[in-house]
């Protein structure tokens, strides 16, 4: 734990009648200050260069517009994103139970950008989270949810009012993803965000079975992550048959990824990172990135 002197947080009225009825308030600035005490000068949120990509593309698009058969309204969000260690990575807890062992192994939240821990490290499972601000940052967020939970849900209480009126100051709307590099089921371990904040458009990726979900809010969009087994296959099929969408990763780049995937039309994914704006029913293709260019689990799927 970080012996930093951190600033004591005192709740805006915002924050006092977003949390009405859920929190004490004398309660929650505790578990606030606990929080930001742990961490320091990092935050649990932040942005990644698609996050920037999503915000970036709706501040310069105006009505709505077709970019390579895909279309796009002008209904613009501001959204951030929270990196963790991804399954089993940071020894703490596994936060990705549903994981196949070709994403384990080339998950962005370990082997892309400044996340990515080098081909050795990965092949031997032996993380270095000291590598960089970056991973020292996401195991800080593990180590807190894991000791001190209640914290953690309150921070990021803190930090998603604040991302809100950012984007109020924009005219725009605020969007969430909690699962930046996770599985964690947020409508079982934190159910009070979805109802502290209607006005914020949750969004993830997952692999948890379509049965866990059944209790997701309106206000949680979740797009299943297609990987090399046959058993996260078929969960594949029950997402898209129930009207969701399921993300598929390609061994090509963005420019070249398949108009159709097992006989349904596939979305570009790598425009943006708004996965609750996708028509729903599809395919979604992402181009393999960072280690996955070279993944051989069949993971990533070949462009016929």
């Amino acid at each position: 734990m970080t012996t930093q002197s951190i600033p004591k947080f005192k709740p805006t009225a915002e924050i006092l009648r977003r949390i009405n009825g859920f929190y004490d308030p004398i309660e929650f600035t505790q578990l606030v200050n606990e929080a930001r005490q742990f961490l320091g000068s990092t935050n649990l949120f932040g942005t990644s260069h698609k996050i920037d990509l999503s915000n970036q593309f709706y501040e310069w698009t105006s009505g709505t517009i077709r970019i390579e058969n895909e279309s796009f309204d002008n209904d613009p969000y501001l959204t951030h994103v929270m990196y963790m260690p991804p399954s089993d990575s940071s020894g703490l807890k596994n936060f990705c139970p549903w994981a196949t062992p070709g994403c384990r192994a080339v998950c962005l939240g370990i082997a892309s950008g400044r996340m990515n821990h080098g081909a050795e490290k990965l092949a031997n499972r032996s993380f270095d989270w000291e590598l960089t601000d970056v991973t020292k940052a996401q195991l800080k967020r593990a180590e807190l949810f894991v000791s001190n939970r209640k914290a953690f849900i309150a921070l990021m209480i803190v930090e998603i009012t604040r991302h809100v009126n950012k984007a109020a100051k924009k005219g725009i709307k605020a969007a969430s993803r909690p699962n930046g590099s996770t599985d964690i089921l947020w409508e079982h371990v934190a159910s009070q965000l979805f109802e502290i904040f209607p006005d914020v458009q949750f969004y993830d990726y997952t692999k948890a079975p379509l049965n866990t979900r059944a209790n997701k809010p309106q206000n949680y969009h979740i797009t299943y992550s297609f990987a090399e087994t046959i058993k996260n296959q078929l969960e594949a099929e029950k997402y898209v048959a129930a009207g969701f969408n399921a993300a598929v990763v390609f061994k090509t780049d963005k420019y070249n990824l398949p108009k159709e995937f097992r006989g349904m039309p596939v979305l570009n994914g790598d425009l943006h990172d708004m996965r609750f704006k996708d028509a729903s029913g599809h395919y979604v293709g992402l181009s393999a990135k960072g280690a996955a260019k070279k993944d051989t689990s069949g993971f990533v799927q070949e462009v016929a």
